[in-house]
This record gives structure tokens, C-alpha cells and sequence, in this order.
């Protein structure tokens, strides 16, 4: 295993803590809210982040249907690529194979995100997922963190085949090195959404990125342990939402995940238009939410959102700021907390 494949790994791990999801996973790198901008320039130029699905706990084959990205500026009018390779061994995604690919065109700022045409199946144990951007272009990354898991490709005033990683004249990471020398302090703001095998996905989650200073946090008015990100509500949605909790009889709950107990409140969380329309489908960008859990259930507390009809918990990958846990929303519905069930010792 390489040293830079094995930092990948030692900073997947510090960005991730131990969940368990029942159904769509978002794949992501990013655990600030501080963005910069970049820019390409010179000639067309592919950037993407890495993931590995092994240490994610992310059953194969697995199947990508939605990637996002967050754009300063598009140059609208040229198609760029949006690619998935897949990668058996680690390290350099030089040997990388495509897994799929679909063209796009990408003409607002804010976070773009393309619904395949064809969900892409993977089956090797890393992904590498990323946009094939045109000159003039410029993205968002995020300024926390290392750079070894955004890389960049491109070939000196020419394009190259992204069908094979090889045939670019420079690979690499942006962290400083030879031969891209563009060194990112952080990573690109690039996720994607994936199911793992039978629908389900276990293991560790990638982290939803953490409020600014919790600055940006507001606790519902009927709802005090529960907690949103009114930067996303306002700022990454444009203000195109209204949020309301209410906090329900604990009988209304859904049952509980296999091998997890609910704990603590029943929210319902409406998400509504400004027109005053009910909001039912998925939200386009997540909220964050965080909810101040029992001390003694901290470190082991999962947030659950439950939806449709019937309603049915999906826990998401959660993570841990001070004394609350935080979770990516993007459905309406129940959120509460789950802890590991006790299992009973056998006689």
C-alpha cells in the first residue's frame, strides 16, 4: 500500500465515526464550511475525489446515481464530463477503469447536481469520482484538511481520452507534489450519493460538514434539542424553504431499525414552500441537523429520519460536535436518535 493511499485512509478515518444506513449514502470528503475558489486554466481540466468504499463499510456491487458539485462560476454552453472510475488496489487512479460517464451542462453557480441517466454500478473497493472541467471554469473546495483526496488531470494545450486515466500527461494529487503542483489545502467540494448492495449500506459514514462555529445553528422553537443549519436553509437553498418542528407522542414512531433502540424525543419536521406548499420530495441540498442527545448516549447516538408511506427510519451517518450529534437531512418526517440495541448474554 502507498503512503499517500495510506494517509487516505488515516483521514477518511479521523472525518468518520460509526453508523448505520438503510438505503442512499452521501459520499463526501468536506468537513468545514470555509470554501475558495478555483479555477482552471490553460486547458480542460478533470478534478475529482477519492473514496474508499471498503473502509466506508459500503456493500459492493454498489450503485451512484447522483453527483454533485459546488460551482463559483460555469462557463456556460460547453459540455463537461461527469465521470465515475473504479479502482481495485488503491493509490494512484492511473489504473483506475471507467465505471460510467454522462455529459452535462452546467450554467448557474451554487451546488449543481446531475441525476444519471443510468446509475453507475461499482464493484471494486475505491471510487473515484469527478468533472472534466473547461477552461475559465471555476469550483469550490473546501479549506479544511488535506489535499491527497482531491486529484487533478490534464493534458498541456490539448484535452485527453477519460476513458483511461493513463493517457493524461499529468496525474496527481493536490497537495504540493510533482507533477500538478497545485497544492488545494483542502478538497474539492465533489460528493456523490450511493447505495450499497441489497439497498443497504453499514459501517463508518462520511462526515456532514460542521456548522461554522455553530454560529450558524438555531434550535426549533417547539423542538429545543433539535437543531438546524440556517445557513443551509437561507444560503445554500436560497431561502426557498420554511422549516417547522413539532415535537410528537413518542407512539406515532415508526419501528425501530434492527438492532437499534430510539431514544429520546419524536420530532416532525415539515418542510414547506413560501407559498405554503408541503414539501414531500427530496430536497436538492441537505440541512444540516443536530440534536443534543443524553450525555451517556454521546458517543454512540445515530440520527434517524423517517419518510414516506409508510414511514420508515433511515439512520444517517452522524457525527459528533461538543454535546450534539449531526446528520444531512434532506427529507421531511420524524428525526430522533437511535443507540445499538443491548444484546443479552447467552447462558
Amino acid at each position: 500500500m502507498s503512503k499517500k493511499w495510506l494517509l487516505l485512509l488515516i483521514v477518511l478515518s479521523l472525518l468518520t465515526v460509526s453508523a448505520v444506513s438503510a438505503g442512499e449514502r452521501v459520499l463526501s470528503v468536506n468537513s468545514g464550511t470555509a470554501s475558495a475558489s478555483w479555477f482552471i486554466s490553460g486547458e480542460a481540466s478533470l478534478v475529482m475525489n477519492g473514496f474508499d468504499l471498503q473502509s466506508l463499510g459500503i456493500a459492493r456491487p454498489a450503485t451512484i446515481d447522483r453527483i454533485s458539485i459546488s460551482v463559483d462560476t460555469p462557463v456556460p454552453g460547453t459540455p463537461i464530463s461527469v465521470v465515475v472510475y473504479q479502482d481495485g488496489n488503491g493509490g494512484s487512479p492511473v489504473d483506475a477503469t471507467l465505471a460510467g460517464q454522462t455529459q452535462v451542462d452546467i450554467t448557474t453557480s451554487g451546488v449543481y447536481t446531475v441525476t444519471l441517466p443510468t446509475p453507475i454500478s461499482v464493484t471494486q473497493p475505491v471510487v473515484w469520482i469527478g468533472f472534466y472541467l473547461p477552461v475559465n471554469f471555476r469550483f469550490l473546495a473546501d479549506t479544511s484538511g488535506t489535499s491527497v483526496l482531491t486529484y487533478w488531470a490534464w493534458t498541456p494545450s490539448s484535452t485527453f481520452d477519460v476513458t483511461r486515466l493513463s493517457s493524461a500527461a499529468v496525474l496527481g494529487p493536490a497537495d504540493g507534489t510533482a507533477p500538478v503542483n497545485i497544492n488545494m489545502n483542502g478538497k474539492a467540494r465533489i460528493t456523490a450519493e450511493i447505495t450499497g448492495a441489497g439497498g443497504s449500506t453499514t459501517g463508518t459514514g462520511a462526515a456532514p460538514a460542521a456548522p461554522a462555529s455553530m454560529a450558524s445553528l438555531s434550535a426549533y422553537p417547539s423542538c429545543g434539542n433539535l437543531l438546524w443549519d440556517v445557513d443551509d436553509e437561507v444560503i445554500s437553498l436560497g431561502n426557498a424553504i420554511n422549516l417547522h418542528c413539532q415535537e410528537v407522542a413518542a407512539w406515532n414512531a415508526p419501528s425501530s431499525p434492527l438492532g437499534y433502540v430510539r431514544r429520546g424525543p419524536l420530532y416532525d419536521v415539515q418542510i414547506y414552500r413560501p407559498n405554503g406548499v408541503l414539501v414531500s420530495e427530496r430536497l436538492e441540498v441537505q440541512v444540516t441537523h443536530c440534536i443534543r442527545p443524553d450525555a451517556a448516549d454521546l458517543n454512540t447516538a445515530v440520527i434517524g429520519n423517517a419518510w414516506g408511506s409508510p414511514r420508515t427510519w433511515r439512520l444517517l451517518t452522524t457525527v459528533v460536535y461538543g454535546d450534539l450529534v449531526c446528520a444531512e437531512v434532506r427529507h421531511g418526517g420524524n428525526l430522533s436518535y437511535f443507540v445499538p440495541a443491548v444484546v443479552p448474554a447467552t447462558q
